[in-house]
């Protein structure tokens, strides 16, 4: 164990706190845990966090586990203070108001990132009230689940984030920073782990896997009706050079989509196309017209390299600046010409594909 101090230990009753404790004495009442919430050193809650099941065991001791998760933060911040907040119980139902019942504070505190920084990051604490009148009070951590720095980076101890927040690909993490790369390196892994030796008669497309001679190789050529291995169309490869790779890849260039036949670009809304590292198409658009369009009138084009290898249908909307809204296809073909597939609802002047396509 490390000679470092434990955190959240600095705890104590609020005068509230205090002032509930005095008021329950010879009473017969109780209280019950209603929530916990992260703070900040500026004092103000961040978060709330999940309270799971407070029970009270070994007499006056109550034991409240709780659960912080970083599910929806859009902001990070660094969590200073735990506030628990409690309600009077009489004859087994909460009365009263809610108050802020006990806090537990740290210097130094814990960063809380973003969940697009970090997805599923969280912390979980169990701290144990105990109740009755002593000159002195001897408190007892749970080694179960405790952490020590000395732990940190080591061989089955626990990982060091990286400067961006996620778990480095050296320690066994993926060094994504969001959910849609989490995906992305997991597909990696599977395309990776489903590789088998190099098949003379198979064919391979460009940035397929194989092994061959015990080593990973990733194509480099299509190789579309089989041959002898050829080393010149394949690059040897490791797992952690290739999601490395990923996780380090610049962002992708984005392009403006020009808009065709009196479509005009809808202002405050995202209107591009661009391909990313994997080599897919993703686009996005909103369009308004003075005039409707009619079957088979081009919206925009894509140039070549960003076309479908065979024309796709794209669910889009249409709708008016009341919000009611339809449904309509735009076909999107080889050369890259995207139409409307079929006429759009008198009264809608407005096309939108606020999501993607991938081809």
């Amino acid at each position: 164990m490390s000679d470092n101090p434990v955190k959240w230990t600095a705890a104590g009753l609020t005068p509230a706190g205090n002032a509930l404790q005095a008021a329950l004495l010879g009473t017969g009442d109780g209280l019950t845990f209603t929530r916990a919430v992260a703070a900040d050193a500026e004092g103000v809650e961040r978060l709330d966090l999940t309270l799971q099941s407070p029970c009270t065991v070994d007499g006056p001791k109550c034991r409240v586990p709780v659960l912080l998760t970083n599910a929806g933060v859009e902001t990070a911040f660094t969590m200073t203070e735990l506030r628990f907040y409690v309600r009077r119980v009489t004859d087994g139902a909460p009365t009263g108001e809610e108050i802020l019942y006990a806090t537990v504070t740290d210097e130094t505190g814990d960063p809380i990132p973003t969940a697009a920084q970090s997805p599923g990051f969280t912390i979980d604490w169990a701290f144990v009230f105990q109740y009755g009148n002593a000159g002195s009070v001897t408190v007892t951590l749970d080694p179960v689940g405790l952490v020590s720095i000395g732990m940190v980076g080591q061989p089955g101890g626990v990982a060091v984030l990286g400067d961006n927040g996620a778990v480095p690909i050296e320690q066994g993490g993926t060094g994504a920073t969001t959910v849609q790369g989490v995906v992305d390196a997991f597909g990696i892994f599977l395309a990776i782990s489903a590789a088998a030796a190099y098949d003379p008669e198979g064919s391979y497309a460009v940035g397929d896997y194989c092994t061959q001679g015990g080593k990973l190789y990733k194509c480099g050529t299509p190789i579309e009706s089989g041959e002898a291995w050829n080393a010149a169309h394949w690059t040897e490869t490791t797992v952690v050079a290739e999601l490395g790779g990923k996780a380090n890849a610049a962002p992708p260039e984005e392009y403006a989509i020009v808009p065709k036949n009196g479509a005009q670009l809808r202002p405050g809304y995202k209107n591009s196309y661009y391909k990313d590292q994997f080599g897919r198409v993703v686009g996005n658009f909103a369009f308004t017209f003075v005039s409707l369009p009619s079957t088979g009138a081009v919206l925009f084009s894509l140039p070549q390299g960003f076309c479908p290898n065979a024309p796709i249908d794209a669910v889009a909307w249409c709708y008016d600046d009341t919000g009611e809204n339809h449904c309509c296809v735009i076909n999107i073909a080889s050369d890259g010409e995207a139409a409307l597939s079929h006429d759009v609802p008198s009264g809608r002047n407005i096309i939108s594909m606020n999501g993607t396509f991938v081809f």
